[in-house]
């Protein structure tokens, strides 16, 4: 049988297709761009039919129904949760969520969830019978080995993304759907002009030929955006994103210093704008890679010049990060940041800025201090105080790696804003840090 016979003798309608379903199910839905809301969909519809299924999604990028309350007998994790995620839990949704290293996903997933069925969307076929992942692969190449049911949605407006392991081959299938729709989309957050200066002490730390990797947000595109005049950069990132894509069309990044994949940007997965998309599209001068190889420490560090930037929520006095919680409440995920924390500095040359701005406001107005002499009882600490290297506010660049209790207390008081820094002082001395 051919590959396109078998392709014809698989192909069926959402509704059939999401009906080999069974109770007792587990089911990894994926997300972010690869996410298919009409399997989704289907699945929501056939709810009240099943028993003791659970779903796993990951930075899911659509409202998707299987997120109301109407649901709450199927149940939901995520491995990242997404502004979506967040605000069906905020309305009741019990919503579970995994704690790992971004590197560890593969691993994560097949031995605590173990899913029996995948959702999978891809483009279309090519000769040799491979859906290519396209820009979120979620691990589903090697899940595909071990799962009893795999549907895969084929999207003819999925962007083709070269690699060597983020692609299923139609053996591995069970059911294929079709429907073109639109890939989702991450607007660009706009830099303000406190942004812009937290970036500014980044960038000028930053020489010509590092290799990147940012994460995302405004702080992030700021420091991206602001790279336009540096000459010679590399990618090898997690998360591919707008500023990643501005910079390459501007000459900034020509990959032509790194020793891994020279001349080539590496990535996780990406998300961004249609434009980039399109850019992204059989470019033969990106390739995508398994999590696991992109977010390892060691791989990382065979980068020269490595700097690593990402965002946070709080850090305490000794440089503990709380990026992904706040307090006790799930925000986001622990993601990559650990991984690239520890390869930057592993890099000859390396650098790791974590990046926030000194003070958030409260509801009726008032500001908080985002650096604190200890976190509330229950935080969720994402980096630890001995692997942080730089952290950065609009009032400077805090640099604690190997430094002393006394002398971490000093620098995160230096860059914390002037209205706190007497009270930050004062609660210092009395727990005996100065």
């Amino acid at each position: 049988m051919s590959y396109k016979q078998e392709y014809e003798k698989k192909k069926m309608s959402f509704k059939d297709a999401v009906k080999l379903v069974q109770n007792g199910d587990r089911i990894y839905i994926a997300g972010a761009t690869n996410l298919s809301v009409p399997l989704t969909e289907e699945l929501y519809n056939i709810k009240d039919e099943l028993k003791d299924v659970s779903v796993l999604g990951f930075l899911v990028a659509n409202d998707i129904k299987l997120l109301g309350r109407d649901c709450d007998h199927i149940s939901y994790a995520s491995t990242f949760l997404s502004g979506y995620e967040r605000a069906a839990q905020k309305n009741g949704r019990i919503i579970d969520n995994f704690s790992f290293q971004l590197r560890n996903n593969r691993k994560t997933i097949k031995n605590n969830f173990d899913p029996t069925v995948l959702f999978v969307m891809a483009t279309p076929m090519d000769d040799e019978g491979y859906f290519n992942l396209s820009l979120s692969p979620a691990e589903m190449d090697s899940l595909v080995n071990t799962a009893r049911l795999t549907i895969v949605h084929v999207n003819d407006q999925m962007p083709h993304i070269n690699t060597e392991e983020n692609k299923i081959h139609i053996s591995k299938v069970h059911a294929i759907c079709e429907q073109s729709c639109p890939v989702a989309t991450l607007p660009s957050a706009e830099p303000s002009e406190l942004d812009n200066k937290v970036a500014s002490y980044i960038v000028e730390r930053i020489p010509n030929g590092a290799c990147l990797q940012i994460g995302i947000g405004g702080i992030a595109n700021a420091v991206g955006f602001s790279l336009v005049n540096h000459k010679n950069l590399g990618v090898y990132t997690e998360m591919y994103t707008e500023c990643m894509y501005y910079l390459t069309k501007k000459g900034a990044i020509d990959n032509s210093q790194k020793k891994l994949h020279t001349g080539k940007s590496v990535l996780g997965f990406a998300m961004g704008s249609k434009e980039m998309y399109d850019f992204l599209h059989k470019n033969p001068d990106v390739i995508s890679r398994p999590l696991e190889y992109t977010n390892d420490p060691y791989l990382v560090a065979q980068h020269d010049n490595f700097v690593s930037v990402n965002a946070c929520l709080q850090v305490d006095m000794t440089g503990q990060v709380c990026s992904e919680a706040i307090g006790k409440t799930q925000f986001s995920g622990t993601g990559g940041q650990v991984d690239f924390v520890r390869g930057a500095q592993l890099s000859k040359g390396g650098m790791s800025f974590i990046a926030m701005h000194s003070t958030a406001e409260k509801k009726d107005g008032s500001r908080l201090s985002k650096i604190v002499m200890s976190h509330p009882e229950g935080s969720i600490i994402t980096t630890g105080r001995t692997d942080v290297q730089y952290i950065v506010t609009e009032y400077g660049v805090a640099e604690l790696q190997n430094k002393s209790r006394m002398q971490r207390a000093k620098e995160m008081i230096a860059i914390a804003h002037p209205d706190f820094r007497d009270e930050l002082t004062h609660q210092a001395k009395k727990d005996g840090y100065l």
